[in-house]
């Protein structure tokens, strides 16, 4: 067992432990939290223009990351589309379309692995594109970052507009909830 192993076999599990929570947020009702919502985008969109600037000498990966971002976009808005929206005594909720969240998770999840895969392969690596050089790879990067991006912003705004229609119903003297099935 060398030195490096359990530094290597934390970070899988850290890596693994981030996975399942990605794809969990993804199935079953969800609490609506605009605070998360707001990192998700911060942090997406921080990652995002850190490889877009550094792709700029490279017109493959610039395009790879650029044509991955417009599906993703297109995702997003049906995936919100697709959303339920729902407010009880509990609070805020939204029932996301699981197929796609998994399916785009998923997507960069089996890309990642196999990437890894083959780059620990010498001879296998000799046939593919050095570590960050990957158009392919850029491009599922973009597709759920786009994705991701497009669905917590329609989040945010979801929550944010639930939060005034509150403030604005408690102001009146009316009721705070609204019918469990809002599909707003």
């Amino acid at each position: 067992m060398t030195p490096s192993t359990p530094v290597f076999g934390a970070a899988l599990a850290l890596i693994a432990w981030r996975i399942y929570r990605r794809i969990r947020r993804n199935i079953g009702r969800q609490p609506l939290r605009p605070r998360r919502a707001l990192i998700s985008i911060t942090a997406l969109s921080a990652v995002s223009a850190v490889l877009v600037f550094t792709s700029l000498h490279h017109s493959r990966l610039l395009f790879g990351i650029a044509g991955g971002l417009a599906p993703g976009v297109l995702l997003g808005l049906v995936g919100l589309r697709l959303t339920r929206f729902e407010t009880t005594a509990e609070g805020h909720f939204y029932i996301p379309n699981t197929p796609i969240g998994v399916a785009v998770s998923l997507l960069l999840v089996g890309r990642l692995i196999y990437r890894f895969m083959v780059l620990r392969d010498v001879v296998a690596a000799a046939n593919h594109p050095p570590v960050m050089q990957s158009p392919l790879t850029f491009f599922i990067f973009g597709l759920m970052a786009g994705y991701y991006i497009v669905y917590q912003t329609g989040l945010f705004i979801h929550s944010r507009d639930k939060i005034i229609s509150l403030q604005k119903s408690f102001e009146s003297g009316g009721s705070n909830l609204d019918s469990s099935g809002d599909r707003s």
